[in-house]
């Protein structure tokens, strides 16, 4: 485990993996509630929005993955090039309503 976050009500906690998947975890039983696969290399850092709906996900593969926390679909790819890097960190922001 590289890293992990907790979701913002504290139910869910999600684990970035050097085996390439994302997990979303129950906090209170410990149960595995899904698996986001995708990614082709090492993932570095993960992150649960607020509305508890979205993952978003760094990836030594060079990409920022936002994943649909419900269904595990990818929602969005962020490729970076290799003049930039490997994308080690992710977060968001929330917009104001």
């Amino acid at each position: 485990v590289n890293s992990c976050a907790f979701s913002s009500d504290d139910k869910l906690i999600v684990t970035a993996c050097n085996d390439e998947i994302v997990r979303i975890w129950h906090t209170q039983s410990g149960e595995l509630k899904r698996t986001l696969q995708g990614h082709t290399r090492r993932i570095i850092d993960s992150r649960i929005f607020d509305d508890g709906n979205r993952i978003i996900s760094a990836s030594l593969d060079r990409t920022a993955r936002i994943w649909d926390a419900h269904t595990g679909k990818i929602m969005s790819e962020f490729k970076f090039s290799k003049s930039n890097g490997f994308v080690r960190s992710c977060d968001y922001t929330a917009l104001p309503h």
